[in-house]
């Protein structure tokens, strides 16, 4: 068993040190570790990946969670499994811009995010029902929204030619700016 955790170990620190700063990782958790919105998500939109995180730097991420918002956490334990994790990279995107990016989204630490309007997301998404009004729109916040917003606040457009109040995770990782990289 302790061989298993330190081969476990390594293979994290292995995939560690290849990200870069302003990288895009979008999860796949098992069904069974899934919130109610991310499993609504999964089935009705048919989405592969339910959350995005970013790469902030000395293995760390900024992410949403349901309970406190936009948090800082270690990168996750399992982030070797290809499985359950992808890493996307902007192509063409200076160290500037990189930390513009990180700086953008460091605006966020801690804001609440929106559980009313990613449930909102699945119908509109679903039926192309009209988009929330422009007010209600610049406050909802979740995990996909939150990078797309810092990268737009850096100059990257990741979603160019899309209605991009109703991006998910998958939108990020089948974005014309990026690549998978892991």
């Amino acid at each position: 068993m302790y061989f298993l955790r330190l081969v476990s170990r390594f293979k994290r620190r292995a995939v560690i040190s290849r990200l870069h700063k302003a990288d895009i990782i979008v999860a796949s958790p098992a069904f069974k570790r899934l919130s109610f919105i991310a499993l609504l998500h999964r089935l009705m939109l048919r989405s592969t990946y339910v959350h995005s995180m970013l790469y902030i730097g000395n293995g760390k991420i900024l992410h949403t969670t349901s309970n406190h918002g936009v948090v800082i956490h270690k990168v996750p334990g399992k982030i070797f499994s290809k499985k359950r994790y992808a890493i996307y990279r902007t192509r063409d995107i200076s160290r500037d811009q990189k930390t513009r990016v990180i700086e953008e989204a460091l605006k966020w630490h801690r804001a609440k995010i929106d559980h009313v309007a990613m449930f909102k997301l699945i119908p509109q998404r679903l039926f192309g029902w009209f988009r929330p009004a422009a007010m209600e729109e610049d406050k909802s916040l979740w995990c996909s929204r939150l990078i797309y917003r810092s990268f737009l606040s850096a100059g990257i457009d990741l979603l160019p030619d899309q209605d991009t109040s109703l991006v998910v995770s998958e939108d990020l990782a089948n974005s014309p700016l990026v690549k998978r990289v892991f």
